[in-house]
């Protein structure tokens, strides 16, 4: 069963929000007091399976000198969530293109006006530098405080992971030391009672995005049709928290996307550089599905074929590689693309977006 519907907001349980977040600041309290980030690393993540849903995948991560919980829905955010924790980034893009929860503590200035209020209310009443923050993440959009339905589900997943964390304490051996094998794992029955831990095998886990081929007819014949130029294209992404042009509501998340950069070189001294934005919405196909018929609409405009194009992420390798069963030119890794180096910070400046 899908646990979306569990977080389904016009099925919430008439319990306010508010009676939800008394209990949110209680248990983040407990769980702040026990302080697991000393014998947990964020390899060391865990797995919540309520009987009949998606499995929950837990975290303790830091986020430079900021402790947090993520905890993400379904078996592909297990080896997400040990990927991106890996590489130690600060903020990393994934946080805005899977389906998850975070809590913690951040400064208050980083808290959104709903947020605010709710600190007010049912926060710790002891000053502290950082406050508690509870957020939902949804496919293609912006981090957000929960609603109702996920105070009260997000609620239920903390009191498990604090007796959880109780437990890790002790226990014999780092779990991360199994990580991709196996992943220890609390069952919870359909009544939310937790059952005895065990070492849950970890399945074959594929990826869901996948670049759609069938591309029109007709602008493959034209693209087909072009010759083949003597420089490389470059290629990079960057994140985008909110897409420019997107109505920004005060009850809802924005939508994120992201920009794409492409760089040809015409001489030693001039590029000629194209740029698009593609945005996420409910599903990441709208980005990564997509990409590979805005590639052939770019070039079609430019009237030539590159002899090869360079890209830096390993994503964008997978997503572009069934168009060289299509067209002559080699697609490779590089370390660097100096040419969108050298430019992105003016095209990103003419095209008026902040991205700090």
């Amino acid at each position: 069963m899908n646990t979306n519907e569990l977080l389904d907001e016009k099925k919430a349980t008439a319990k306010p929000l508010v009676k939800h977040l008394a209990r949110l600041y209680e248990l983040e309290a407990q769980i702040h007091r026990l302080d697991p980030w000393q014998w947990l690393t964020p390899a060391d993540i865990f797995c919540v399976h309520r009987e009949g849903y998606d499995p929950l995948f837990v975290c303790f991560n830091r986020i430079g000198e900021f402790k947090t919980v993520d905890i993400g829905l379904g078996w592909k955010m297990y080896p997400t969530l040990l990927h991106v924790h890996a590489q130690k980034a600060k903020y990393p893009a994934f946080y805005f293109e899977a389906r998850m929860f975070q809590f913690g503590r951040l400064p208050a200035d980083g808290l959104f006006p709903a947020e605010v209020e709710n600190h007010a209310k049912h926060g710790p009443a002891e000053k502290d530098a950082l406050v508690p923050y509870f957020r939902s993440h949804g496919v293609g959009r912006a981090p957000w405080p929960v609603n109702r339905a996920e105070a009260l589900f997000l609620a239920d997943v903390m009191y498990i992971i604090f007796g959880t964390a109780m437990r890790l304490e002790d226990f014999r051996e780092p779990i991360g030391d199994r990580a991709m094998r196996e992943v220890y794992t609390v069952p919870v029955a359909a009544d939310g009672k937790p059952g005895e831990p065990f070492w849950k095998p970890v399945p074959n886990i594929p990826n869901e995005i996948r670049a759609d081929t069938r591309l029109p007819g007709e602008l493959l014949k034209r693209v087909h049709s072009l010759p083949v130029g003597t420089r490389p294209m470059e290629i990079e992404h960057i994140f985008l928290p909110c897409v420019p042009g997107d109505k920004i509501s005060p009850t809802k998340p924005p939508s994120t996307g992201y920009l794409f950069l492409l760089a040809t070189g015409r001489n030693e001294t001039q590029a000629e550089i194209a740029a698009f934005t593609l945005q996420a919405g409910d599903d990441l196909k709208n980005v990564w599905g997509n990409l590979p018929k805005h590639l052939l609409d770019i070039f079609a405009m430019q009237g030539v074929l590159p002899p090869e194009i360079q890209v830096t992420d390993s994503r964008l390798l997978s997503v572009l590689r069934p168009l060289t069963e299509h067209f002559p030119f080699k697609l490779t890794r590089a370390e660097t693309l100096p040419i969108i180096a050298n430019e992105s910070a003016v095209i990103i400046e003419k095209l008026g977006l902040r991205l700090k």
